[in-house]
């Protein structure tokens, strides 16, 4: 009894060995990340397909991406692979406009079997504008610039640089930094999303340095009184102000009360020091306060 109970469980065991390894397996592969729309990827794994009965067949799909085109009202797989029945095929993905994309893979062996994968390929994408800023100011002065950048990543967060760096206070943050340059410069920005692609923008603030101005006493043009002050600070200038700003230590822009735009009130804010930028039609002027 004993012999025959061993011999039926090694019978059923064998079966169920061979039922396992009849089992075949998609490999879609792992995960793609491009960093640019025109880079050529190899889909599948290496190999595509495992188990079963060989030979297999392969069947790549998507779902369709609808566009705005009207010619080709959606994105078809066949559009995006240069084969849609081979174990790995090739993506090259130059009409391809999202960030992200799920391809599906179907394998069948010779005797039926299927399975199924997936596999995510996902895009940088960099968004530029050509928009430009541009600054006048005194040599020795400086500006707060605060009007964020001219390239924007999909995948965030992101990493700026700044270059050059020269007369730059920060050159690692998008916004909120000052930048006094002995000399006329122009800043672009390099963007490096969250998966470690980069973007170069064009040159996107330009800081108009005037170094006439100092030797014929323009900042004179300028004074503030009483200066240091306990609230009302008077600004006497010998020309019209478009615009005053006031900033910390920090580059943080202080809400003050503007009584005009010759007389600003400092009452509700703390002691130290302040700057006060002053926008003419043609140079920006910074001038220190101190708060008593």
């Amino acid at each position: 009894m004993k012999a025959i109970f061993t011999t039926i469980l090694t019978v059923l065991l064998l079966i169920f060995s061979t039922n396992s390894l009849s089992q075949c397996q998609a490999i879609s592969g792992k995960h793609i990340h491009r960093c640019s729309v025109d880079s050529t990827i190899q889909l599948g794994g290496s190999p595509a397909a495992l188990g079963g009965t060989p030979p297999y067949t392969y069947e790549w799909s998507i779902d369709p991406i609808p566009t705005l085109s009207q010619v080709v009202p959606y994105v078809h797989t066949s559009h995006l692979l240069n084969d849609t029945t081979i174990a790995n095929p090739t993506f090259s993905g130059n009409s391809f406009v999202e960030d992200s994309i799920l391809f599906y893979l179907k394998v069948t062996d010779n005797q039926g079997c299927q399975s199924f994968d997936t596999l995510l390929v996902t895009t940088s994408q960099f968004f530029i504008h050509l928009g430009q800023l541009s600054f006048t100011i005194n040599a020795g002065d400086s500006i707060y610039l605060d009007d964020g950048t001219n390239v924007m990543a999909s995948f965030q967060p992101s990493t700026y640089d700044w270059n050059p760096s020269y007369g730059l206070s920060d050159t690692t943050i998008a916004s909120g930094f000052w930048a006094s340059p002995a000399t006329s410069t122009a800043y672009a920005v390099t963007v490096t999303d969250s998966e470690g692609c980069s973007q170069t923008g064009g040159a996107y603030y330009f800081i108009n340095v005037n170094t006439v101005g100092l030797s014929e006493n323009n900042l004179d043009l300028v004074e503030l009184y009483p200066n240091p002050t306990t609230d009302i600070v008077n600004i006497k200038n010998g020309e019209s102000i478009q615009k005053i700003e006031l900033y910390d230590t920090d580059g943080k822009k202080m809400k003050v009360n503007f009584k005009s735009k010759n007389q600003i009130d400092l009452s509700g804010l703390s002691k130290g020091s302040y700057f006060l930028n002053l926008y003419f039609q043609e140079r920006v002027i910074r001038k220190k306060i101190v708060k008593k």
